[in-house]
């Protein structure tokens, strides 16, 4: 298996790891959770678990990747992008039951640094997320997106297409 682990990290027992994967340091990886081939797991990445991340894809340092969200091949994540689960944030309130509602990012999608994907939110397939935006709803494939909420400002260009 050709797999490089860095220093310091947590990767559950259960956790499957595709060939030529590299995963930085301090990276935290929780149960049930399966990367494919070829990723890049940047320094200071947490996958929460029951996670389904594809092959060719690369996570820059310090995501943070909620339970049960799915990322499908080719997919790049900026630093710092923030995925998350519970859209009534449930924490500690019985009488709200807790919903997951994990995203969904599809093949060839680019998502900026430091942008937050909400609960339940889907990024089409070779859509583009601006850095630093706050995706509230679901992004249609080949479309850029930029702002808090995030909104359509134009359209991958076919060279882009992945």
């Amino acid at each position: 298996m050709d797999r490089s682990y860095g220093n310091y990290c947590v990767i559950s027992d259960d956790a499957e790891i595709g060939d030529g994967t590299r995963i930085g340091n301090f990276v935290l990886i929780r149960d049930k959770t399966r990367i494919g081939k070829a990723c890049t797991i940047g320094s200071y990445v947490d996958i929460e678990g029951d996670v389904r991340i594809g092959d060719f894809v690369s996570l820059q340092s310090g995501c943070h990747i909620t339970r049960g969200v799915i990322i499908e091949d080719a997919v790049f994540f900026g630093p710092r992008v923030v995925t998350m689960n519970d859209k009534q944030i449930s924490y500690r309130r019985a009488s709200v039951p807790f919903v997951p509602l994990a995203p969904r990012i599809l093949h060839g999608a680019r998502v900026g640094g430091g942008s937050i994907l909400c609960p339940g939110t889907t990024v089409g397939e070779n859509a583009l997320v601006g850095a630093g935006s706050v995706v509230t709803k679901d992004v249609p494939d080949r479309a850029i997106v930029i702002g808090n909420p995030a909104r359509v400002i134009g359209k991958v260009p076919e060279q882009d297409i992945i």
